[in-house]
């Protein structure tokens, strides 16, 4: 009976330590999850999210999975801990999403942008797109709200519907971000005009899980060294400026 009453202890105490080696392997690999179309983000790990990405990570000795879902689903799994964390988005939506926490240093800024088929077209502002038909990406919210007084807005169930749009002449213009929006239309063996400079820019950010608050700093401060480095031009360069 000592025996057994010596070797329950024994168990009990060893338990903690257990828990602690379940808990680090749980952790030890960073999953960041991303609801990005093909054009940022991919399977095959060599869309610019994906580079982006891998190099932060190898900066911080760290190892990283990372995870395609539907886009609010990935907000979900990051707000609920069940991901580490998301790429990308814009400021302010840790005010719905609580549990989140913005990396400060922007991982990219997308140009909202116009295309049409129509060289005449002139652009300057979200007034001037009201006297046309215009169309964009069902979800873009900064579209929907800046598209409200035009003749007629047609929401496209994606980028490739959007510029098969443009194409036949259904719209008279496509509104896009402007490094991804080549991506889809040369995919359809089609190349629109971009008519002007873009009609707003938005800086986005990667969150963190809360239980991630140490590492909120040290990650913004390796994306602001490889901005400084070049090595951040280098990944942009490689993914996008053949779309330009």
């Amino acid at each position: 009976m000592k025996e057994l009453i010596v070797l329950f202890f024994a168990i009990l105490f060893l338990i903690p330590d257990f828990a602690h080696v379940n808990a680090s392997t749980r952790t030890q690999v960073f999953r960041l999850n991303s609801g990005s179309p093909e054009s940022v983000s991919n399977d095959k790990g060599d869309a610019f999210y994906n580079q982006i990405t891998a190099e932060i990570f190898k900066r911080l000795d760290l190892k990283m999975k990372f995870v395609r879902v539907q886009s609010k689903r990935a907000l979900m799994l990051a707000n609920k801990g069940v991901d580490d964390g998301n790429i990308a988005r814009v400021e302010g939506i840790e005010k719905n999403w609580t549990n989140l926490i913005r990396v400060p240093e922007s991982i990219i800024t997308w140009e909202f942008t116009a295309y049409s088929q129509n060289k005449d077209i002139q652009i300057n502002g979200w007034n001037s797109l009201k006297p046309y038909s215009v169309g964009h990406v069902r979800g873009w919210i900064i579209y929907h709200k800046n598209t409200a007084g035009a003749k007629n807005v047609i929401q496209a169930n994606d980028s490739y519907q959007l510029f098969r749009l443009l194409q036949n002449g259904r719209i008279d213009i496509a509104l896009s971000e402007r490094f991804q929006a080549p991506y889809f239309y040369k995919q359809i063996g089609y190349t629109p005009k971009r008519l002007t400079s873009p009609l707003a820019k938005k800086p986005l950010f990667i969150y963190l899980h809360k239980r991630h608050k140490s590492l909120v700093p040290k990650m913004a401060a390796v994306i602001s060294q490889m901005k400084k480095d070049g090595s951040y031009q280098k990944i942009f360069d490689r993914s996008f400026n053949f779309r330009k």
